[in-house]
Order: structure tokens, then sequence, then C-alpha cells
């Protein structure tokens, strides 16, 4: 029996029944030794009490701000051992609980119209309102072939709606979906999830579609600097720093599934970090998730301290909390300035580039509330309008040449910028902190669409949205620096140009013909600011 337990726990876990820890070859095997003595973090962890943590399996665990704890939980109802019953008396489902004082509260499954009896449910999150939610569900009826995919029931005056399968956008019918995580933008949302589709990069990948207009779109896959030939699974997204949580089995680990991180958003991503100790473990590691505080969170595992007696195939939730530093043992870092000095020169001049009028369309204000993140993911979600736009009215070949010059524009010229934003900001803490005060340089620029007036308040609300990434980047480690609160400081000067010094000299500025004017690769590239100097003293 407890084969197939094995079996079926393995699979609601990663999607895949597959999953194992996979032999390194020596000289691996010692960079993650490496790793690990470098990398024991100042993390608490606790094991959940018994009235969350069964015999079996617990997965992902979410405390909302009312203190509900929403997890989900594959228990048996049965006590017989024979394999034949294994259909009907084993359970997946979501469950809740309320944290207080005195501990977790008995769970509590969630409805009956979310915990239907003849699917095992599983892999939740909620939008932000907390009135969707999304959910697996793999189909009893296909095993020992499981078939999974994506759910979707919405709240109304207190009761779970009848839930709805997501379209094949989202749900390939030839694959599993899975582990879906939600995140929000002002006029958009993004469904992360993984799923074994063709077209990955390996087993399992990490997938995104944009939900715009009432319509998810086709899925796009994360890229290579996240997935890999092996297994990418159980994503969580924090948008406050712009952070993806991932479990993998091939990014440098130390077990079996590691937990991993990696700064960006849809298809551009940072190198992705391991989390480290005690975060990832010899065994498997998934399901990190960030409480709203950012301090804490939860994350599943089936190391060998966790009170199961199935200790083969069985998973439990941890709580995890970071410890506060205690100022007086921190040494004071030492750091190769010169170095660092020469890598952030290398970076300048550092081009960003905006969509059309943004941000703030049709604004006269010279500052904005956003920050370049944000305009840049709903730029980036707006990339096939202007492959369609700038190739309508075209020959074939000549529509064919145009996908082309926009979908390189966006990868060389857009998404690299941001790529370069990141570590151009990691750079700058590092220097900052050494003590050394930082000077930069930016110019803001606009295309002759609009009129002289405008478009110099638009390129001061561009600047406007970097001086913003740079106070909420990581959390606003920066903001000492340009708040007077350290002795050095980070100075921004500015200097909104507007269309005065526009590179296209021929540009067309005919609102009428907006395939010139707005989506062609002349008027993108006029849309941008630069950090063109940098001072350190």
């Amino acid at each position: 029996m407890k084969k197939y337990v094995l079996i079926i726990m393995l699979f609601l876990f990663t999607g895949s029944i597959f999953s194992q820890i996979i032999p390194k070859d020596v000289a691996f095997r010692l960079e993650q030794i490496k790793f690990i003595k470098n990398n024991k973090l100042p993390v608490e962890i606790e094991w959940l009490p018994r009235e969350i943590n069964t015999d079996y399996s617990e997965y992902r665990g979410e405390l909302l701000p009312d203190s509900t704890f929403i997890f989900s939980s594959f228990v048996s109802v049965s006590d017989d051992d024979h394999e034949d019953i294994f259909e009907a008396y084993w359970m997946g489902k979501i469950y809740k609980s309320k944290l207080t004082f005195s501990g977790y509260s008995t769970p509590e499954p969630l409805d009956d119209v979310i915990n239907n009896k003849n699917y095992y449910n599983i892999n939740f999150c909620f939008n932000e309102a907390r009135n969707i939610l999304f959910f697996t569900r793999c189909s009893k009826s296909a095993y020992p072939h499981l078939r999974c995919d994506i759910w979707k029931s919405e709240n109304k005056n207190g009761f779970w709606q009848k839930p709805t399968k997501l379209p094949t956008s989202v749900n390939a019918p030839h694959g599993n979906n899975t582990q879906p995580y939600w995140v929000e933008y002002e006029n958009y949302g993004v469904l992360y999830f993984v799923s074994n589709r063709i077209d990955g990069f390996g087993e399992l990948d990490i997938w995104f579609s944009i939900y715009k207009n009432g319509k998810f779109e086709e899925a796009t896959n994360l890229g290579p600097i996240i997935n890999t030939p092996g297994n990418e699974v159980t994503p969580f997204y924090n948008s406050k720093n712009s952070t993806l949580y991932f479990s993998s089995d091939e990014h440098l680990g130390i077990g079996g599934y590691d937990i991993h991180y990696s700064r960006g958003a849809l298809s551009d991503w940072a190198e992705p970090s391991n989390m480290g100790v005690p975060f990832n473990s010899e065994y498997n590691d998934v399901y990190l998730t960030v409480n709203m505080n950012d301090n804490n969170g939860y994350f599943s595992s089936n190391r060998p301290n966790s009170k199961y007696s199935h200790r083969e195939c069985c998973n439990d939730l941890y709580a995890y909390s970071w410890i506060p530093p205690k100022d007086s043992l921190i040494p004071t870092p030492i750091v190769d300035t010169v170095n660092l000095e020469k890598q952030i020169t290398q970076l300048i001049p550092l081009t960003l580039y905006f969509n059309n009028d943004e941000p703030d369309p049709k604004s006269t204000s010279l500052t904005t509330q956003k920050n370049y993140r944000l305009t840049l993911a709903n730029y980036i979600a707006n990339k096939e309008i202007f492959k369609k736009e700038y190739s309508k009215g075209l020959s074939l070949i000549e529509q064919e040449q145009a996908i082309q010059n926009i979908e390189l524009f966006f990868t060389d010229s857009v998404q690299k910028g941001y790529a370069q934003l990141i570590q151009f900001s990691k750079i700058l803490f590092s220097i900052l902190e050494s003590g050394k005060s930082v000077t930069i340089t930016v110019h803001g620029y606009a295309s002759a669409l609009h009129k002289t007036d405008y478009n110099f308040k638009l390129s001061s609300r561009r600047i406007s949205s970097l001086v913003n990434y740079l106070k909420e980047f990581d959390n606003g480690i920066l903001i000492p620096f340009l708040d007077g609160t350290k002795p050095n400081q980070l100075n921004i000067i500015e200097k909104p140009l507007g269309s005065q010094e526009a590179i296209a000299k021929n540009i067309n500025a005919n609102i009428h013909d907006k395939r010139n004017s707005v989506y062609s690769i002349s008027a993108s590239i006029e849309r941008r600011i630069q950090v063109v100097n940098i001072t350190i003293k």
C-alpha cells in the first residue's frame, strides 16, 4: 500500500511521479558542500503542531490578514491497507484554521463546493481581495494516470460558488497544470503556474498567463534562466520586492528539491539564488510562502525530523522567522569598492524604456506614484499589441521581419535594461554601504508625439518612476541614503529633456499614423530614461 501512497503524494506534490534526488558528480557535490557552509542563515524554523500536521502530507500554508491559516492536506480516511480502496479512502482537501495566542484551532475543510470528493483538491492561492480562489483539481477517475487542472471559485456573500475550470490557454489539454499563484497589477493580472506541457525546457516548468480584459492569454514559459531540464515547482511571487520563490531539483542545491529565489517578472529574471540553510535540507523543500510582514512565513518539507509515520512519502508544514540582527555583533563589511566602482561604471549609460505616454497617460504632473518595475510590467504585457500594430498592412515577408524586430527590441533593449537596473541597484547599495556617497545623473526623454511642454513633464514623470523604484528596491534598503538618515548619501540629479534630443530626427509625429508614431522601433527608442553619469566620493 505504501508504494501507491508514495506515487500519489509525489504526483500531487510536484506534478510528476519521477521527482527524486538525482546523483551529482563529485565537483558539483563539493560546490554544494561549500554553499552549505557559507549560507547558514539567521532563521528559526518550527514544525507546526498536530492540529495541522498529520501522519500524511501537508503542503502549501498561507496566513491571511485576519489570522486564518489556509493549507492543503492529503490524508487517509481509513486504516485499511488494501490497494483497491485507495481511490475511495484518500482525500486531498483544502483546510482552514485560526491562529491565536494559544495556537492553531482544529482545522475545518473549506466548503464541499471546493473540496469535491471526486477530485484531489490541492495547491491553492487567492487574489488580493481574498474573494477568488485558484486551486488544483486532480481527477480520481484517471488514477494512477492523474489528470490535473487549475480551477477558480468566487466568494459571494460569504459563500464559495461552484468552481469553473480555467481555459485551455492555461490548462493545456495534453499536460498537467498545477500550483497556481496569482499576482495583481493596475490593469491586469498574472497567473504563475506549473505545467509539463510541450515546448518547455524540462519536465516541469513554471509558466505564466496574463489576465486582461476578462481573458487569460496564451501561457508563456518563464524562460531558461528559471526553468531547467529538470523540474521547477511551487511558485510564490512577492510583488513588494519583485521576487519569485520556487523549488527546483536541477539548480544548485543540497537535496532533492531546494528553494530558490529570483528577482524579476514575467519572462525577465535575474539568475536564481539558493535560499540556503535552514530553508533547504538534503530532502525535498517546497511551497515557500512569505507573510505580509516579510519577516516570516511557511514551507513544506519531508526532512527527517518531520513527525509522520510514513517517512518515505510525506511532507509537513514548517513556520520560519528571520532572527533580528544584533547590531553589536555585526562586523564591518569588507568591500572591494574599487572593483565595484569599475563594475557600476561599465553599466553607464543605463537605458530604460517606456510604453507610449507612460507613466500616467494624459497627466500634467511632474511626478508619479508608480515605480519603474510596474511600468515595465505593463509595457511587456503589451508586446503582442506592438507586434500586431507594427506589422499591420505589410506583406507576409515584411510582417515576419517587423514582428522579429519588435521581439528583438523587447529582448535586447527593454528587458536587458531592466536586468542591468537590478544589477546596478545591487552594486549601488554595496558602494553606499561601504561609506561612500554617490551622485547619479538621469536624463529623461519622450517621442515627438506631443507638445514640448507635455513631453517635458512626461520625461520628468519617467525619471520619477526610477526614483520610486530605487526607494522601493529590496524592501527600501536605499532609503536611508536618500532621506539623509545615513551620513553618506545617494543624490539623484534629474534632467527631463522631453523630445529635444531625439535620436531619430525624422520620426513620424502624426497621431493618426500610430504604426510609425507609437509602435515603431524609431518611436520606441525615444521613450526612455538614461543614467548618463555616476560620481562616487
